[in-house]
């Protein structure tokens, strides 16, 4: 019987089963023929040829991006129930992804993703759910802000694709007065770049010939099943996504004050993170909201790509007003102050 990989490796090969030399032998060939692993081993490279990911770079070519682009992506997302048909990391596989097409073709770089997030209330307690206490995030984040600017990146952009856009802008403001760094920070989420297409949902207007949303943005539904079935099919379970993907929504209050996912109804006067909402662990423990059975790559298609379009059109105005070591004073100078004047003293009287 062969050897498991756990095992130490000194052992002479005449001791072993020829199962195990075998294996030992096609490993090695294995790996001077390709990377172990294709997830992360295989250099991902922009139009330019040059690497798109943070963590494949050399300090060489650190230092040689940050001269040509100092632009960066943190992509935020989460580990979470996304029903029996769509995988627990759809929130970061959809970010991730957005964000490297977008650098692809814009020179920019994505930093690792950072793949649990902070969670609502009624997102407690889902198997397969892995939250993180709010205030743990915004110092992980703040940290990982600090250290990016070290690095030479003076634009970065914190890519949320999970529902805590109300957390992470928190990190921003305590990396600026808290970590003294100077940089330009910008937090968004990618559904804000589709906010137009989004709130077409229900209104049987088209968010391209031939494609409606049926359905508004909430969770797991019919518009997050559609967009990781575009960026990651061979996650999904498309027969199982037919069959029972169908629950439809439980309220607490009326959606005419609350409003959905994204919060792309501006006229709402309850963002859907400022209700206490109804525990997923009791009323959707099937882990999805809504009808994510109506579900289309092609809705997927027109969302994503209006997003990516959209955000190309933004990175390029930032590379143009703000070139690479250039960047507005978002900072204070704490010694300009007056909180901590007069330096000089006289000696007490008393």
């Amino acid at each position: 019987m062969g050897r498991s990989r756990d095992e130490p490796s000194y052992r002479d090969p005449h001791d072993m089963g020829r199962e195990t030399v075998i294996w030992i032998q096609s490993l090695g060939e294995r790996t001077l023929s390709k990377p172990l692993s294709e997830r992360w081993g295989k250099p991902v490279l922009n139009k330019m040829g040059k690497k798109i990911y943070l963590d494949q770079m050399s300090m060489k070519e650190l230092e040689e991006r940050v001269k040509e682009n100092d632009i960066v992506f943190l992509p935020v997302g989460s580990t979470e129930a996304h029903g029996p048909f769509e995988p627990l990391g759809e929130d970061t596989i959809i970010g991730v992804s957005i964000a490297e097409r977008v650098c692809y073709e814009t020179g920019c770089t994505v930093a690792l993703p950072i793949p649990y997030g902070s969670h609502p209330s009624h997102h407690y307690g889902m198997r397969g759910t892995i939250p993180v206490r709010a205030t743990t995030l915004i110092e992980y984040v703040a940290d990982i802000i600090k250290w990016l600017s070290n690095a030479g990146f003076k634009k970065i952009i914190i890519w949320n694709s999970h529902g805590q856009e109300y957390v992470l802008p928190i990190a921003k403001d305590i990396a600026i007065i808290e970590k003294d760094v100077h940089a330009l920070i910008l937090v968004t989420s990618w559904w804000k770049w589709v906010q137009d297409l989004l709130r077409k949902a229900g209104t049987g207007e088209e968010i391209a010939p031939g494609v409606k949303l049926e359905t508004p943005f909430v969770h797991a539904d019919e518009v997050e099943a559609s967009v990781t079935w575009y960026v990651a099919p061979d996650l999904i379970d498309e027969e199982l996504l037919k069959k029972e993907g169908e629950w439809g929504v439980v309220r607490v209050i009326p959606g005419k004050w609350v409003n959905a996912a994204g919060n792309v109804f501006p006229d709402k006067p309850f963002n859907w993170y400022d209700v206490s909402h109804l525990p997923e662990f009791y009323y959707y423990k099937k882990g999805f909201v809504g009808w994510p059975k109506l579900a289309d790559p092609k809705k997927g298609e027109v969302l994503i790509n209006n997003v990516i379009k959209r955000v190309i059109e933004f990175v390029n105005w930032l590379k143009e007003n703000y070139p690479p070591g250039m960047v507005p004073r978002t900072w204070i100078d704490w010694e300009d102050l007056f909180y901590n004047k007069p330096k000089e003293y006289v000696e007490p009287k008393g």
